[in-house]
């Protein structure tokens, strides 16, 4: 059987299995089974089906609970598990039950699966949507009636909800509630597709159930600090949350203000220390240790550590508890979207925190800050390799840069560009046109730029390619990183060192620039970079393979856990956020609606 294609799952399932299960009235039984239940009370143990019987009991319990028959083509209408998909996982079983054992008494793994499904909350899951009551109840039924005339029905019932609820839980718990597409195009992973009907099978037979349900979530130690934070921030809401600091002027260091002791108590920072004054008075006291601790905050939240407890900073110390608790949840969904592995080493580029980390083991080895594509140029969120470094790179202007931002410029003072050395060819067809950053300098004629008329040039005849020489003003700066993706996205160094000292860096076309290039570069090239620094003594162009190749996962986290400074949020500068929200809600509200038909 192949692997099952798992997207999120049809909450309108389970919901249908229950309403099965638990609205059943007068179904019939076949004779052989009413024979069985009859002398039930005789043998003090449980039915004994045979094998017909069973898959009787099965097919029918099916027909009741709608359950889609295929799996939509569309992420955006997924449905998981299927029709089809329990009907083969029973089907290879010989149509036995895989919750009970051939006596009829519940297996420990059935136990197992309860427990599992009801510490969902621990992953940013919600047990109602694996009707873990609606389990139990079944369950307390069997145990009180065991020999009733719809025993066996029942049990089939309850046999098929937890195989549901596996299914559900797994797929929800291992590859996401939703698919990224649902969220944005611009987010191009794909979730690992994993064959859980025979892993299920493998896990019932050897005994393993245990360890199945612990290898199922991300084993990402960045996932497993995020949940950690999760249940930390769960236990400050249930003692009330943290309390709001009242609007007003901005505080700084030196303010006395009611309104600091409402700050001190948000950010847990005791008054009357390091020989201050103890009381009210220092309480109202902004000083030094509540200047650093807002620092520590800001940076902790994407903000501009200056201290100055303004409109934004409050703002962000004032989001309620349940907003961060949610936006926790988001991103460990957005964990589940990832690759099983992720290399050792490999490079982690996280787009809302702005900054780059080369993992080594379980450890960062590198961090560096970055600059990533603005809203309206997104970096696209992907997996991919670095295979080279290429010290000395030229630049091959992007068409659409070239005609938005330097045809202007054109127009104005051609001579502008030879003093940058941006030289500037013409292209040999349209084709080359479009693509003239893949074109050799070869293939292409150079242009004088004062001898072509730029004004009359209108953009969609720009048929021309702009490549900008090595050199200390070359956009890329002294090397790039290449990558494998078609989307003509590099990490590069940069000639431009003061945007790194921006809080908000989305300011590229894309691209990401790397403020730390040449020591990653270093790093990830071992031995060979001693011919890097060979080419980075010339001005030639010369390209270091990566051996082997480096992953490179492209992030978008929002909310994360630093592995110095702990639970850290960012803005959501692409405005992924609400709609990776209303995905969920959408599938939620699908559920409801089928669940009351």
């Amino acid at each position: 059987m192949p692997a099952l294609p798992l997207r999120s799952a049809f909450p309108a399932a389970l919901a249908a299995l229950l309403l099965a299960a638990s609205c059943r009235a007068g179904a019939e039984v076949p004779d052989r089974l009413q024979q069985i239940l009859a002398g039930l009370g005789d043998r003090g143990g449980h039915p004994q089906a045979s094998s017909d019987e069973l898959r009787e009991a099965l097919q029918r319990q099916l027909r009741l609970a709608p359950v889609p028959d295929q799996g939509a083509n569309r992420p955006s209408n997924p449905a998981f598990p299927t029709r089809a998909t329990l009907t083969d996982f029973y089907a290879r079983r010989g149509q036995r039950l895989a919750w009970s054992d051939d006596a009829g008494s519940l297996r420990a793994e059935a136990g197992a699966l309860v427990d599992a499904l009801a510490q969902a909350r621990r992953d940013g899951l919600d047990p109602a949507v694996y009707a873990v009551a609606s389990i139990d109840r079944l369950r307390a039924s069997l145990k009180k009636d065991a020999s009733g005339e719809e025993a066996v029905a029942r049990r089939a019932d309850l046999d098929l909800l937890l195989t549901t609820a596996f299914f559900r839980y797994a797929s929800d718990l291992s590859t996401g509630r939703v698919h990224p597409n649902e969220v944005r195009t611009e987010w191009l992973t794909e979730p690992p597709e994993l064959d859980l009907a025979a892993a299920l099978e493998k896990a019932l037979a050897a005994h393993e159930l245990d360890r199945l349900l612990a290898s199922l979530a991300p084993p990402h130690p960045g996932y497993a600090r995020l949940r950690d934070a999760l249940a930390e921030l769960r236990t400050t809401a249930e003692a009330g949350g943290w309390p709001a600091v009242p609007a007003g002027p901005a505080l700084k260091k030196g303010s006395r203000d009611a309104r600091v002791a409402a700050l001190r108590q948000r950010l847990g920072v005791r008054a009357g220390l390091l020989g201050a004054a103890s009381g009210s008075k220092a309480a109202a006291t902004f000083d030094a240790r509540l200047d650093q601790a807002v620092r520590d905050f800001q940076e902790r939240h994407g903000l501009e550590p200056d201290g100055v407890a303004g409109k934004t900073t409050i703002a962000a110390l004032n989001v309620p508890i349940e907003e961060r608790i949610r936006q926790v949840e988001l991103n460990l969904e957005r964990w589940r979207w990832m690759p099983r592995r992720l290399g050792d080493p490999h490079v982690e580029v996280n787009v809302p925190g702005f900054e780059l980390r080369l993992v080594q083991g379980d450890r960062s080895a590198l961090t560096s800050r970055v600059v990533a594509g603005s809203a309206f140029t997104p970096t696209p969120i992907f997996t991919d390799r670095i295979v080279a470094v290429v010290a000395n790179p030229p630049w091959n202007v992007p068409r659409e840069l070239a005609v938005r931002e330097y045809l202007p410029e054109l127009r104005l003072d051609p001579k502008l560009f030879q003093r940058h050395g941006i030289r500037i060819y013409e292209a040999p067809d349209d084709r080359g046109a479009k693509q003239g950053r893949k074109d050799r300098e070869e293939d292409l004629r150079e242009v004088d730029p004062e001898k072509v008329k730029w004004k009359r040039v209108q953009a969609d005849e720009f048929d021309y390619v702009l490549r900008q020489d090595p050199g200390p003003d070359n956009a890329l700066g002294r090397m790039k990183f290449g990558l494998t993706n078609d989307f003509q996205i590099y990490l590069h160094d940069t000639p431009a060192r003061t945007a790194f000292d921006q809080t908000s860096r989305d300011l590229s076309h894309g691209c990401i620039r790397v403020e730390q290039a040449h020591e990653l570069a270093t790093a990830i090239l071992g031995d060979a970079a001693e011919h890097l620094e060979e080419a980075l003594q010339t001005t030639d162009e010369r390209s270091i393979p990566v051996q082997p190749p480096v992953p490179i996962q492209i992030l978008y986290l929002t909310a994360w856990v630093d592995e110095e400074k702990g639970l850290r949020f960012a803005p959501d500068v692409y405005e992924f956020d609400a709609p990776q929200q209303e995905a969920l809600a959408r599938m939620s509200r699908t559920g409801a609606t089928a669940a009351k038909k």
